[in-house]
């Protein structure tokens, strides 16, 4: 295994294929030697600077770069044949994740995108028990940290719940309404977002980066009834005629998992739970939503908490 970009997220990688018996980290590579370096030495695993030196030394690497830069090194490295884990988004434009992956299909490597709350034990037991879905309700709101600055907040956070609402409904999107405003970068830094699909499904999605305190929750409306999950929790609760069950949610590692179903798949050769369609189909919708926030003079400025 190597590892490329070792800021906060891409250093648990790295934690864990250290730690996991199914996997062997030999490489680490980040633009900064003295990280790479720290890294490399806590591990023992080689420092790299280019992600073009593992070529030959891995069989999967986890890229966890700057999104900008995700469709670059992805591309370098599913022509050499090395399967990837790609932290989301997959690429920064929806051209971008289709490009890559079409040429996973075709190059036959495994292709996983990283979309941790597909692993959230609380979000998989509610879609394992919610029914036809109605309506959903997604609030991502965290405070500002100053990561993933070179994107827009809709790729940096609300794709994660992009990508639960399309593992929900598996409907095409047919209307998008949004409002956005940018305050601490040049894309939006908070975002509110509809989503229409061809069923009748509505999906309202808040999102920012500039919160007071950090709140994950997802509401699935369905013919039964109503289930709230609280992602950070974790949490779940279903509520039915003014009667409501909490139901029982057993605290879990999710990017413990997530790197372990990555694992597996490039062990076993089965397709991974996200693989290069859903981060495509992710990304295309987040770019819809971009696309549809006013820019200049009549633009609306969000608030930065909802209810």
């Amino acid at each position: 295994m190597g590892v490329i970009g070792l800021g906060v997220f891409g250093s648990h990688h790295a934690r864990h294929y250290a730690g996991n018996p199914m996997a062997n980290l030999v490489a680490v590579v980040d633009a900064d030697p003295v990280r790479a370096g720290a890294a490399a030495a806590k591990h023992g695993a080689e420092a790299l600077s280019d992600h073009r030196a593992l070529v030959g030394k891995v069989d999967a690497v986890s890229v966890c770069a700057p999104g900008s830069l995700h469709q670059a090194i992805a591309t370098d490295l599913i022509a050499a044949g090395i399967h990837l884990f790609v932290e989301k988004p997959l690429a920064d434009t929806a051209a971008g994740a289709a490009a890559l992956a079409k040429q996973a299909e075709k190059a036959g490597t495994i292709l996983q995108v990283g979309h941790i709350e597909r692993f959230s034990p609380a979000f998989r037991e509610l879609a394992g028990r919610a029914g036809k879905v109605r309506a959903i309700e997604a609030i991502r709101h965290s405070p500002w940290n100053g990561r993933s600055t070179d994107v827009d907040v809709v790729l940096d956070l609300m794709i994660h719940d992009i990508d639960l609402v399309l593992a929900l409904v598996r409907q095409p999107v047919v209307a998008v309404e949004a409002q956005g405003i940018a305050v601490r970068t040049a894309f939006n830094d908070a975002v509110d977002a509809t989503l229409r699909f061809a069923d009748g499904t509505v999906a309202r999605l808040s999102t920012t980066r500039l919160a007071e305190a950090p709140k994950r929750t997802l509401r699935v409306t369905d013919e039964r009834g109503e289930y709230l999950a609280d992602l950070g929790g974790p949490g779940l609760t279903f509520t039915a005629g003014g009667t409501s069950e909490e139901i029982a949610i057993a605290p879990a590692d999710n990017l413990a998992a997530e790197i372990a179903a990555f694992l597996a798949s490039v062990r076993d050769g089965m397709p991974p739970l996200v693989d290069g369609r859903a981060g495509r189909d992710a990304v295309a919708v987040a770019e819809m939503i971009i696309a549809a926030v006013p820019t200049g003079p009549a633009a609306q400025a969000l608030p930065m908490e909802t209810d």
